[in-house]
Order: C-alpha cells, then structure tokens, then sequence
C-alpha cells in the first residue's frame, strides 16, 4: 500500500480476545456477586484484613467498576448484615406471632429465646461476620435495619418477661429492660462459645437450647424458692444477700 508517496504495511485487523474475561454480569445480578465474594473473603481472611481490590478481582471486575455498587468495604458488610437481621426479624415474628396475645407468657417467652439461638446456629457465616470481629464499627443511621430488629428483639423480650411477672411467673422486682438485656446476652454467649470453640463436646443443638433457656427461665422463677427473696446487691465491700 502507497500512502503520501510511501509505501506503508498492509492494515492489519486484530481480534480481541474476552475468554478470559468475566462477562458481564446483569444489572441485578453483580451487587449479589460481589457481595458472595465479600462473604468468602471476610470469612477467610477476617474483615479486618480484606480490601476491595480484593473483592473485585475475586469478582473479575476492577475496583472502580466495584464503587459503582458500593462505596467500601462497610456498606458491603452493612448490606450483609442487613440481610441477616431481616431473616432474624421473621423468624422472631413467626415464633411470636402477634395472634398469640392471651397464651402462656413464659411459653412465649420461650419460644422467642427459642428461635434466635437457632437462627444464629444455623446461620453460623452470618453470625460470624456480624459479631465476631475485631472491630465493631457502630452504625450511625438512625434507621438502620439492624437497630430495628435489635430494638424489636428488646422489646418483645421486655413486654413477654412483663406479661410474664404479671401473671405470677416470675420475679416481678427486675425491670423488663434490664430483664431483656440479660436475656439477650444469655443466649448470645452459648451461640459465640459454641460457633469460636467447635471443638468442644457439645450437646446436639435441640438440647443445647433446651439446657440454656431452661436455665434463664429458671433464674427468672421466684416461685416456690426460699431463697427467692434474698437479692444479690452490691456494695462497697462486694456482693451480699439482702432479704
């Protein structure tokens, strides 16, 4: 070929080869991929130690190509969380159900410590990547999904401990907010210790929840105890039994 009086190479036409490039995927379908590789990856390594230059190659996308969807690694681990507190919130829901009003309290009460042990049982990977970190970053959204159910959670233990007490059931001297919160840290600890420590002898799981909500409802119980109406209160000099 002749160009401008010289003579020049024929044009060359080249083919670019995508084998090994990842197809796009649509645009529902990629946050669901980058989330899956975020979960194998914080579960891996640690949330602590993993990147989104990480992610996205695990992806097959770049990091900007990444930021599109989500903006760090948080708002990943956030919409993560989100999901699992909102299978939590059903599952409290169907074990609580608001046609219930009426029944047994402490059943209810029961049934409610019930399903959240077993929820985070089951869902080991959850419970890991949302408790278990070395750092807890508090959300600051005041509507947050996760404070939602966390807030729910609280309450209905505090209105089914209440019942409870009215009817006679249990002590009746603890306020229900802090009789909540100690029952929510009371079957948390057994979930952690079992989910760190596997190696444990452990008791099959119907029996684990059965020994550890049978323990919390019995703490609660005043009834026919002759102890029940010594309190521990601490002093200055330690902890003393006052009748």
């Amino acid at each position: 070929m002749i160009k401008h009086g010289k003579e020049t190479s024929p044009r060359r036409e080249y083919v670019i080869s995508l084998d090994h490039r990842k197809a796009r995927g649509a645009g529902c379908e990629r946050p669901a991929e980058i989330l899956k590789a975020a979960r194998e990856l914080f579960l891996k390594q640690g949330v602590e130690n993993v990147t989104t230059r990480q992610i996205a190659a695990r992806v097959g996308i770049s990091q900007t190509a990444l930021y599109v969807y989500f903006s760090s690694k948080e708002e990943m681990l956030d919409s993560l969380a989100e999901e699992a507190w909102r299978g939590l919130a059903d599952a409290l829901a169907a074990a609580d159900p608001k046609d219930a009003e009426g029944s047994d309290p402490v059943a209810r009460l029961r049934a409610i410590l019930s399903a959240y042990m077993r929820f985070w049982l089951r869902r080991p990977d959850d419970y890991r990547i949302i408790f278990m970190r070395k750092s807890l970053r508090p959300c600051s959204s005041d509507d947050n999904p996760q404070f939602a159910v966390r807030d729910g959670l609280l309450a209905r233990l505090a209105e089914r401990f209440a019942e409870a007490a009215q009817a006679g059931l249990a002590r009746d001297n603890w306020r229900p907010e802090a009789a909540a919160l100690a029952m929510w840290a009371a079957v948390s600890g057994p979930v952690a210790l079992r989910l760190a420590f596997p190696d444990l002898s452990w008791p099959p799981e119907d029996e684990h929840v059965k020994v550890t909500i049978d323990m919390i409802i019995q703490g609660c119980d005043g009834r026919g105890h002759e102890g029940a109406a010594k309190v521990l209160e601490p002093t200055a000099e330690g902890v003393t039994f006052v009748d």
